[in-house]
């Protein structure tokens, strides 16, 4: 029998409740979240939880992680992964949400949006620099701005995207 499965991901910026509740639903059925994995998670088979989970967005130093995961700990949320500036706790049902009022929930919207407003920047820039190369050049330069153009233009759709998402999300809080 498998002890470790993958779950993709929806999409955080777009169903960030949506995974959430699937993770409580494989929790229950005894795949228990051990980590982020490439745009999804990977889950552990254990016992059955019964368990809420919820996600926080924050970058932080290495003097501020205790006394941030300790907040945490202290409202009943045990922290179950990190990756960069995404941290996933788990809590029991019932336990107050992480994020309660509108205020904190466009604060961590606004948290997330950060890092995919900046690569959405940097992408569209590459692709503006190496749209020009294409036009203006000639031969191999030409050739390499083409192919330049067209990579950053596929990784600058779903990042436009996303970053959209999460100003609809703001605007909806």
């Amino acid at each position: 029998m498998k002890k470790r499965k993958y779950m993709v991901s929806a999409g955080l910026a777009f169903s960030e409740a949506g995974d959430m509740k699937k993770l409580r639903d494989q929790a229950l059925q005894g795949w228990n979240l051990k980590r982020f994995r490439c745009a999804g998670y990977e889950l552990e088979k254990g016992e059955k939880e019964d368990v809420i989970y919820s996600i926080d967005y924050r970058l932080l130093e290495p003097t501020e992680k205790e006394e941030y995961f300790e907040t945490f700990a202290n409202a009943g949320w045990t922290l179950v992964c990190s990756e960069y500036n995404m941290h996933i706790f788990k809590a029991e049902r019932g336990t107050v949400p992480i994020y309660s009022d509108s205020e904190s929930a466009r604060d961590k919207i606004r948290r997330l949006a950060i890092p995919v407003r900046t690569v959405t920047l940097y992408l569209i820039g590459m692709m503006i620099l190496s749209g020009l190369l294409m036009k203006f050049t000639s031969g191999v330069i030409q050739t390499v701005g083409t192919f330049f153009f067209y990579a950053a233009f596929v990784l600058a759709v779903p990042s436009v995207m996303t970053y959209v998402a999460t100003l609809y999300h703001r605007l909806k809080q």
